[in-house]
């Protein structure tokens, strides 16, 4: 059969195309990974820096490290004006960085505006990176320039946020010496890292000095009063400002937490609000908190509820309140952290320490057990076959035989549960797991009286890929938060119906129970973590949150179904496993 050699052609063509398309996506694809990584270090360098000459210094550093350049000069805007000031320089040559007092040493604008005389932050506005190659130190002054006539090459990288221009970074090398497109990419991408750690720096600059102007007078407080507050609302702790008595004055947002809105707030006493105890004996009613201390505390929120709290007290400036009774007297600043579900989680990973020691502990009772109840069943077995006819003996001896035996099952499902994850996928077909999961739980006094039905073909192939462990708690956990439920029902007798089904490549597992039941308001926060029904002591709150976790890790869906009187139904849809 003759070749097309029109339609090999066209083919050849849409391959050429395909791998044409194919390489330039994994060129972005490592241009991107490039800019992430770029992105990280620079992050990684800034992110600890409190104060402009930290800032400036960490910038140079990671910028001469990631662009080959001689000179690096930063300029800031001045204080109320468009001026820039050279606030930092660095020598790559050798290594030495200078930095300058603000609004010492202005840079001149004027031959970069456009007719008119606008400066160089409006003449480089919407551009990342402006590069001006080669021109000589008289047409565009270097900001460390060393000669009249020393030709350089300049990239001017502009620092803002949110449209405001905040100052300048510029680049220098010699006139032969051209800065590339690859350069003003990473230099653009560092741009928007060192703009945002420049504007945090700069609003804790504000802020001090918007504090130390509050003792000044009343009226300063006032003008700076929303300033302050935009800044201290979308802190991550409750601020609170307290005047010599001891009263709240200011709250921001985050104390909300509590239950209380912040009118409620202002004009309350912070101390009553405390749980008394030895660690608050130096704070006594009616009192101002002792300065510079961190104190652990409890707190009763609007509901009367303890959180645990840790509270960071410092003076502040004057307090606006009692400004006009006495201009001198003081205000105090407490930073509160909620530490309520850390300390519910440092519980929580006590208890789990508890309970793998206590897992291991049974583990090597029920192997010490096992050795002795080996002895005693045979001795049985011999004894029994010893023993002719069908006498009470025979049948006393069958009995040990048997609860032996039962024993003996009981341990090894023990030994079984006890061992540690190993994390291991396999093919596991529910239909033969789910009796030996469940059979657990008739070991166990307080759960025998839970009924398991089974509404599956004990036969049927219900494959699913998991860890075997991982699927022994889920179904444990759910089975065992029933039985509790339902630990006072007598009629009907606790149930719980197991069912297994296949649909659309999906194996439905279904633990339902006829016990009392979830109003909506519970049924919907039942997966939050730390939540739960029961007394304090008696639960977590965290088992059917790891439950879903574990189902969503491999990439199943756990739904709760349930009201009050109709019981509850939970129903995972795994992914089936091929045989």
């Amino acid at each position: 059969m003759g070749v097309d050699k029109s339609r090999f052609t066209e083919l050849q063509a849409k391959l050429d195309i395909y791998k044409s398309t194919l390489t330039e996506i994994y060129e972005r694809y490592d241009q991107k990974l490039e800019e992430l990584s770029l992105v990280r270090r620079v992050g990684d360098a800034l992110r600890t820096a409190l104060t402009v000459e930290a800032l400036a210094k960490a910038l140079m550093a990671v910028v001469a490290h990631e662009v080959e350049v001689d000179r690096l000069s930063l300029l800031l805007r001045g204080e109320g004006s468009d001026e820039l000031f050279l606030r930092a320089a660095y020598y790559s040559d050798r290594e030495e960085f200078i930095f300058y007092p603000e609004n010492e040493r202005p840079w001149s604008l004027a031959t970069l505006g456009p007719p008119g005389g606008a400066g160089v932050l409006e003449a480089v506005n919407g551009e990342a990176v402006k590069v001006f190659s080669p021109l000589k130190a008289t047409s565009l002054e270097d900001p460390l320039g060393q000669g009249p006539a020393e030709p350089r090459v300049l990239a001017l990288v502009p620092l803002a946020v949110h449209n405001r221009a905040l100052g300048l970074l510029v680049l220098s090398r010699p006139g032969d010496q051209a800065f590339t497109p690859e350069n003003e990419r990473m230099l653009s991408i560092m741009a928007d890292q060192a703009s945002a750690a420049l504007s945090n720096v700069l609003l804790f600059d504000d802020l001090s000095r918007a504090n130390q102007k509050l003792v000044a007078s009343e009226k300063r407080a006032r003008q700076t009063s929303d300033y302050l507050e935009r800044l201290l609302e979308t802190a991550n702790d409750a601020i609170l400002i307290l005047d010599e008595r001891g009263l709240i004055v200011y709250a921001n947002q985050k104390a909300g937490q509590w239950g209380f809105s912040q009118e409620e707030l202002v004009g309350r006493e912070f101390r009553r609000l405390l749980e008394e105890a030895p660690e608050l004996k130096d704070w006594p009613l009616g009192q101002p908190p002792p300065v510079d201390r961190i104190l652990e505390a409890r707190l009763f929120n609007a509901l009367g509820d303890r959180r645990a709290i840790l509270v960071s007290t410092s003076k502040a400036a004057g307090s606006p309140a009692a400004e006009s009774r006495n201009p001198e007297s003081l205000s105090f600043m407490l930073m509160v952290s909620d530490l309520t579900e850390r300390r519910q989680l440092e519980r929580q990973l006590l208890h789990s320490e508890k309970l793998a020691s206590i897992g291991l502990l049974a583990a090597g009772v029920a192997h010490e057990i096992g050795n002795p109840l080996s002895a005693i069943s045979g001795y049985a077995q011999i004894l029994a076959n010893g023993v002719e006819g069908e006498g009470e003996r025979k049948e006393y001896l069958g009995a040990v035989i048997e609860q032996t035996g039962r024993i003996q099952k009981i341990l090894r499902e023990l030994l079984d549960y006890s061992r540690p994850s190993q994390g291991l996928t396999e093919n596991l077909n529910l239909a033969e797991r789910l009796p030996l999961i469940l059979g657990m739980l008739g070991a166990q006094r307080g759960l025998a009286r839970l009924k398991v039905e089974y509404d599956f073909d004990p036969k049927g192939q219900y494959l699913v890929a998991m860890d075997r462990d991982h699927l022994t708690q889920v179904v444990i956990i759910i089975a065992m938060n029933a039985a509790q439920a339902m630990a006072e029902q007598k009629d009907p007798a606790p149930t719980l119906k197991v069912g297994l089904a296949k649909e659309a490549g999906e194996v439905i597992l279904s633990l339902a129970d006829n016990g009392p039941g979830m109003s909506e308001a519970v049924r919907k926060r039942v997966f939050d973590p730390f939540f739960t029904t029961k007394a304090p002591g008696q639960g977590t709150g965290l088992g059917l949150a790891i439950c879903q976790r574990i189902v969503d890790s491999y990439r199943g869906r756990l739904e709760l179904t349930s009201s009050p009187g109709q019981g509850a139904s939970f129903t995972i849809y795994f992914l089936g496993a091929k045989a």
